[in-house]
């Protein structure tokens, strides 16, 4: 006999999580990835990984929901991230409105603000924010964010017009430019803006200069800002002059003049005009290490410098050699030196070769090996391959944390011994096959008095097998795990046979803690100490085990007390799915604390669903339909609370949602609270509710309904007694966004 198991290690994935950024990133398109993306939108850890998700998916209308379920999301950044991803979503504005005055990120609230632009409903909140005080970068660093996103979206707002105007200097140049520009459009406002030139602040005098470029009236001014004490403000005036002798003549002067500030000459330069290539190849070997970049960027159309500018690739400034590479994008012949390239001891050069070859089918092969590499290399390697067939499963792989190293055997052959071959397949295929064969269970025992030296040696398994469950033979099995040098095929039927009373506590704790292990010989030897109760803690501390397979096989080991719940509960996050189902399966095992009705029971019986599945809304017609008096009044309530509880779809509704009446201290309508005991982030794994987006669907419907009294409709995400639940006070015809309590109140008939 000869020949069996070797190890197979697997590694993939990302060693840092901008890598895992990179990979989102590049594969937003391919469809194959789309579950993986929607996961890490979902769940996806650390959170720029989920942040990257959720701008990855949020164009696909299948993703709207998970999109729409970031927004409840803990950090800040994801927040920001799902709220600029719905801005398509017109249902999300009220929403985007609620965060806008409630929101403690500065950023959430900017792109909030962004989400509203050019809503007329909305512009009351929108001046709202901009009147009141902000508070200092210090506090919070995306508090100038949110000032330029309020003055964007009202700049055309004749009752701010002055308050914006009053702002000019303290915004960032870039919101400054779109303000100028808006008022620029307006032919009463230009005036004010070519006074601008003379502003007392650089800034904003520079913003005049870039917003002006088209004014034939202030050409004469821009002129005069070539002089301008600022550098600043010189740079964006001779960048926009025009195409005259005199433009010209200046641009050219302040090019040759080596005192002047070096912002002024590299702006001229990256607005290289017809006629100047000349004066522009001549700094192609200026002293200047940042003219000489700017310089080769500037020429990359130039035919006649195609060979001074492959030159500067043995520059000793990594800039100008990164600058060098972009610029011979377009030079087929100069491919092979452009692949030197990938060698450079600079990341930047040799993300700028990337670039330039992403798109020479001969390059792959070597683009594939950057793509682990450390930013900016690896994400421009993935940019570059991302349209490659043969490179996606590689990126796909990406998706994914790196997994462990971890042995993995198969049993490769048979044993090839002629005079026992036929014998092996046979107690291969049934184990009780010797028995029968020897006539003498002590016999087939005795295969087993030593380990062999062969890993799956046949024999010794199929021996295993037939003693496994034999009581007289029970210390034999025991020996056997207690050696722990057996083959793993054996050790596992081992295993599997013994009962906790008779397993060697020992043996086992050593495999539980024993990551190079197999998963086939862990996870028996964590349920016989779970089994036997003494090592429970040793077993539960395997939760955070690198097999996701262990990490799973214990979730499904928790009883339903309160310890066992927390521990399943930061399962709901864990980054393989099979984790994460056996923890929404240990929730659900959960005794609760008291019992409503089960929705799923309460739509079956008014036949609004059918196997758990919602029927569509049985909505009253009319514009504004009143449920006073209507007959299925009730029903259409039901159907409300369902929709809050159900999927995505509004078609399979959660096992374990249950409803109840209940009596709070504020209106006069019936309160309905609909509980699930997991909070808005678990739900959607745990439950298949994603709560803000049926908050969202279910609001665009209980909006347009009205009732004398209106009743409301809360989805509850908490483990919780519904005698412990007290929604807020909520006005007819509003929603609450959550967080725990995602409710809508019907309007107030009039």
């Amino acid at each position: 006999m000869s020949d069996a198991m070797n190890a197979v290690r697997e590694t993939s994935g990302w060693a840092a999580a901008e890598v895992g950024v990179a990979a989102i990133r590049a594969l937003r398109d391919d469809w194959a990835s789309q579950e993986r993306l929607r996961e890490l939108a979902l769940a996806g850890e650390p959170v720029a990984i989920r942040e990257a998700a959720l701008l990855a998916v949020a164009l696909a209308p299948c993703h709207l929901p998970v999109v729409r379920q970031g927004v409840t999301a803990a950090q800040r950044e994801v927040r920001a991230a799902a709220i600029a991803g719905l801005r398509a979503d017109p249902l999300a504005r009220p929403l985007a409105a609620h965060l806008l005055a409630s929101d403690p990120s500065c950023g959430v609230r900017a792109a909030a603000a962004a989400l509203l632009v050019g809503d007329p409903r909305y512009t009351p909140a929108l001046r709202r924010a901009l009147e009141a005080p902000l508070p200092s970068p210090g506090v919070d660093p995306d508090a100038p964010r949110l000032e330029g996103a309020l003055v964007r979206a009202l700049a055309g707002e004749p009752a701010v017009l002055e308050q914006v105007k009053g702002r000019l200097p303290a915004l960032a140049s870039d919101v400054r430019d779109v303000v100028l520009e808006d008022l620029w459009a307006r032919p009463a406002q230009r005036p004010y803006v070519r006074s601008l030139l003379a502003h007392e602040v650089a800034l904003v005098r520079a913003s005049a200069a870039r917003v002006l470029r088209r004014d034939p009236e202030a050409a004469s001014a821009l002129l005069d800002l070539a002089g301008d004490p600022s550098p600043l403000v010189r740079a964006a005036a001779l960048a926009v002059l025009g195409f005259d002798a005199a433009a010209a003549r200046v641009r050219a002067e302040r090019l040759a003049d080596a005192s002047e500030h070096m912002s002024v000459r590299v702006a001229i330069v990256e607005t290289l005009r017809a006629g100047e290539e000349e004066m522009v190849r001549a700094l192609l070997s200026d002293s200047s290490p940042t003219l000489r970049g700017v310089a080769a960027s500037a020429l990359r159309d130039d035919a006649a410098s195609v060979e001074a500018r492959r030159a500067l690739l043995e520059d000793a400034e990594p800039f100008v050699r990164a600058r060098a590479v972009s610029s011979l994008a377009r030079q087929d012949a100069l491919f092979d030196s452009v692949m030197s390239c990938l060698g450079d001891a600079d990341p930047h050069v040799r993300r700028a070769a990337i670039e330039v070859l992403g798109r020479y089918p001969p390059a792959i092969p070597l683009l594939r090996r950057h793509i682990d590499a450390p930013s900016p290399v690896g994400p421009a390697a993935m940019q570059a391959l991302r349209d490659d067939p043969g490179s996606l499963p590689l990126l796909r792989a990406r998706l994914r944390p790196a997994a462990r190293v971890e042995r993995r055997r198969r049993l490769r052959d048979l044993a090839r011994d002629s005079a026992s071959v036929a014998g092996v397949r046979a107690l291969l295929d049934d184990p009780d096959a010797l028995a029968r064969d020897a006539g003498s269970v002590e016999r087939i025992a005795a295969l087993l008095d030593e380990p062999s030296d062969m890993d799956g040696d046949p024999a010794q398994l199929a021996a295993a097998r037939a003693i496994a469950g034999r009581p007289e033979l029970v210390g034999r099995l025991r020996a056997l795990v207690e050696r722990g040098d057996y083959p793993a095929e054996v050790t596992q039927v081992a295993l599997e046979s013994l009962a906790p009373a008779d397993a060697p506590a020992g043996a086992l704790l050593g495999m539980l803690d024993d990551v190079q292990e197999l998963d086939a010989l862990r996870i028996p030897a964590a349920r016989l100490l779970w089994a036997q109760g003494q090592h429970r803690g040793a077993v539960i501390a395997r939760m955070d085990d690198p097999s996701p397979a262990l990490r799973a096989a214990v979730l499904e080991l928790l009883g339903d007390d309160a310890s066992a719940g927390e521990l399943a509960r930061a399962r709901l996050r864990d980054d393989d799915a099979r984790v994460r189902a056996a923890a929404a399966a240990a929730l659900r095992r959960r005794t609760p604390r008291d019992r409503g009705v089960a929705l799923v029971d309460l739509v079956q019986e008014m036949r609004l669903g059918t196997g758990g599945r919602l029927h569509d809304a049985p909505i009253p017609s009319g514009s504004e339909p009143c449920l006073d008096g209507e007959p299925r009044r009730d029903a259409v309530l039901a159907w409300l609370c369902a929709r809050l509880a159900s999927d995505e779809r509004g078609g399979v509704i959660a096992a374990s949602a249950e409803v109840a009446r209940s009596e709070v201290p504020w209106g006069d309508g019936d309160v309905y609270l609909v509980r699930l005991p997991f909070d808005q982030e678990e739900a959607p794994v745990a439950a298949g509710v994603a709560p803000m987006h049926n908050l969202i669907e279910t609001f665009e419907m209980a909006r347009r309904l009205t009732a004398e009294r209106p009743p409301s409709i809360w989805l509850v995400c908490a483990d919780v007694a519904f005698s412990d639940l007290a929604p807020p006070e909520l006005d007819p015809g509003a929603a609450a966004w959550g967080p725990t309590y995602f409710g809508v109140r019907i309007g107030r008939a009039r």
